[in-house]
């Protein structure tokens, strides 16, 4: 489920069950300490945010982009910051579409229209976060952490959107696209030496060249050698639940980002 603050209304977390993607409402560390008993105002706030997260999955069923453009302005209207959009409305969104077709819901044909309508609102968010990422981070700055799809993984948008989130938490991240060669890959961290490399799969099937991936950053000297961090839709559902030598996270919250030395 994904719980929002009732308070500030910010995306603060998946918490269990993962594969439900419906709100829930709780409190950030932020506003934890004034808090005090909800307002009429707060709880309408709520009822908003659930109003527009059903909106925009109606208008992403329906491919209507101009909906979309409509249901973004009023969630803006709603002090929900674009960040939380894409983290507690989109990235949701992809992952239950993936869910109806894997279960045969929906068609692919209806799969790829509504994946192509999150792509639109990614890019009218984008620019907006962009504009808001801390002045010391820039694309010259060497990276923190590597963010790459498993090889087969050929869908990009939700590891774009993590890749904005750490941006905008300053950590200084480049995202690999298209999927390297192993050999490429290694060279790569050679020459960048990133603390994390945190890999998306998307399906069971794609184990297999994660296992060949953990294996090849294992054998680096240890100097040079990135923290492996696996999510994406195979590991939020509990599909896959072990990769030897690598952390897997349902949860991007739950992460811990080590700092370079």
């Amino acid at each position: 489920m994904l719980m929002w603050c009732s308070y500030c209304q910010r995306f603060e977390r998946e918490v269990p069950p993962y594969e439900k993607f419906s709100i829930t409402h709780g409190m950030c560390a932020a506003c934890s300490p004034t808090a005090s008993a909800l307002t009429e105002s707060d709880v309408a706030h709520a009822r908003s945010l659930q109003e527009i997260q059903s909106r925009l999955a109606e208008a992403g069923r329906n491919g209507d982009f101009k909906a979309a453009e409509i249901i973004e302005a009023d969630a803006v209207k709603a002090n929900i910051r674009p960040i939380d959009i894409l983290l507690g409305i989109v990235a949701p969104m992809l992952y239950q579409i993936g869910k109806d077709w894997e279960q045969s819901i929906i068609t692919v044909a209806e799969e790829h229209r509504f994946t192509a309508f999150c792509e639109h609102v990614f890019e009218s968010i984008v620019a907006k976060i962009r504009g808001a990422l801390p002045a010391d981070v820039t694309v010259t700055d060497r990276p923190e952490v590597l963010l790459m799809n498993a090889e087969g993984n050929r869908h990009t948008l939700g590891i774009r959107i993590l890749d904005l989130w750490l941006m905008k938490k300053g950590i200084r991240t480049q995202l690999v696209h298209p999927t390297l060669s192993l050999d490429d890959l290694m060279a790569a961290i050679s020459d960048t030496r990133p603390t994390t490399l945190l890999i998306s799969m998307a399906l069971p099937e794609h184990r297999a060249t994660v296992l060949k991936t953990v294996e090849r950053v294992a054998a680096l000297p240890r100097p040079m050698r990135p923290k492996i961090i696996v999510g994406g839709y195979a590991v939020k559902l509990g599909i896959v639940q072990e990769i030897p030598g690598a952390e897997l996270a349902a949860d991007i919250n739950t992460i811990h980002w080590p700092s370079r030395q």
